[in-house]
């Protein structure tokens, strides 16, 4: 920063709210917070960048994982994102550098998705500012993020994505699978399509499969449904194991 005595006064403020925020003291935290937004405030957009990419690596470079605002590891973490930090001064920074395509601040939107959840008015005027139609999705900033440099990282947070939902979907197996098969089958050729470019294929292989043979059966069932009572009793009488 130009401004020597500023950049201490945020260096000193921001150790202090990490301090007082690791005690539990969260009011104080709070109030110590509030004082260094509205400091930063007071800097010019470069600066600003500059802290809101020191803080997003420091909160989510390190982590495989879409970050959660609530959980007790998330606040015990050294460096916290909260809400204010997130709407007042970190997002403004993420929307214009979507538009200028940084590959690295389109991927810092998909993990924070939580805080696009929590507040949907923020999030609607977000999502039409950058002309997105539909509702806040991590995996679509993974895929544009991804699209732009191929990063690894970014692939394993978009696989981890996608298998969440295609877990979701297949959860109540044997039951029943909760999408129609078009659905499941579209959403398995998605997931092969990147895990085709992943560096570490074994870690999916075993549970791609799996999905693969539900899938497969599911189709199978869903056009023979009249001949059983249901799912389940499609597997038991053809004898077929899922897993």
């Amino acid at each position: 920063m130009n401004d020597e005595k500023a950049h201490s006064q945020l260096t000193a403020i921001w150790n202090k709210y990490n301090q007082v925020r690791l005690t539990g003291d969260r009011k104080a935290a709070n109030k110590i917070l509030a004082d260094y937004i509205d400091l930063l405030k007071q800097q010019n957009e470069k600066d600003i960048k500059i802290i809101v990419d020191n803080i997003c690596s420091l909160a989510l470079d390190g982590d495989k994982k879409i970050t959660c605002s609530n959980e007790k590891e998330e606040s015990d973490k050294d460096t916290r994102i909260q809400h204010p930090l997130f709407k007042e001064i970190i997002l403004p920074i993420l929307q214009d550098q979507y538009k200028r395509g940084s590959a690295e601040h389109i991927k810092w939107i998909g993990q924070m998705e939580q805080f696009f959840y929590s507040d949907y008015t923020t999030t609607r005027a977000f999502l039409i500012d950058l002309s997105i139609p539909g509702y806040f999705e991590a995996r679509h900033f993974f895929e544009k993020s991804f699209a732009i440099d191929f990063d690894q990282k970014t692939l394993t947070l978009l696989l981890d994505k996608i298998a969440r939902d295609i877990n979701y979907y297949t959860h109540e197996v044997p039951t029943g699978v909760l999408v129609y098969p078009e659905v499941l089958n579209k959403e398995i050729m998605v997931f092969r399509h990147y895990w085709q470019q992943c560096d570490k294929k074994n870690i999916w292989e075993d549970v791609l499969k799996e999905w693969e043979l539900i899938a497969k059966h599911w189709a199978v069932y869903c056009s023979t449904q009249d001949e059983y009572d249901n799912f389940e009793n499609y597997l038991m009488k053809n004898k077929i194991q899922l897993n």
